[in-house]
């Protein structure tokens, strides 16, 4: 592999199957549908790493369990945990991950990004 890489061999693991969604039956097709921890982490999972062929949830970055969703509050968090320690392409996965959930999600909900690495970093 190129040596310039921040993480030349990164570990890759397997990915989840995906689980089905059912609709509840008895539903007004005009209320809106409450977002789960499931569904932000469908929207997310195939995001690519932006050094490696590999998506975020391939390489650990992002795994369901670091998904917080409050819809009552139309709040969500996501942390995630580069590959790397100190890996400068931090700011450019929570770009993608932001702009990816920006795009999917209604207006009315705020995310928020945590980067765990030794020290939490926040962006709000």
């Amino acid at each position: 592999m190129n040596s310039g890489l921040i993480n030349a061999n990164p570990i890759v693991y397997g990915k989840k199957e995906r689980r089905a969604r059912t609709a509840p039956v008895d539903v007004d097709e005009y209320a809106a549908e409450p977002i789960d921890q499931l569904e932000i982490f469908d929207h997310i999972r195939d995001i690519k790493d932006p050094e490696h062929p590999y998506s975020l949830e391939e390489l650990k970055v992002i795994t369901e369990d670091a998904i917080e969703v409050d819809d009552t509050k139309s709040h969500v968090r996501v942390a995630f945990t580069p590959t790397v320690e100190h890996c400068s392409m931090a700011t450019v996965i929570g770009l993608c991950l932001r702009v990816k959930l920006m795009r999917c999600l209604p207006p009315r909900y705020k995310v928020c990004l945590f980067i765990f690495h030794s020290v939490c970093i926040f962006f709000d």
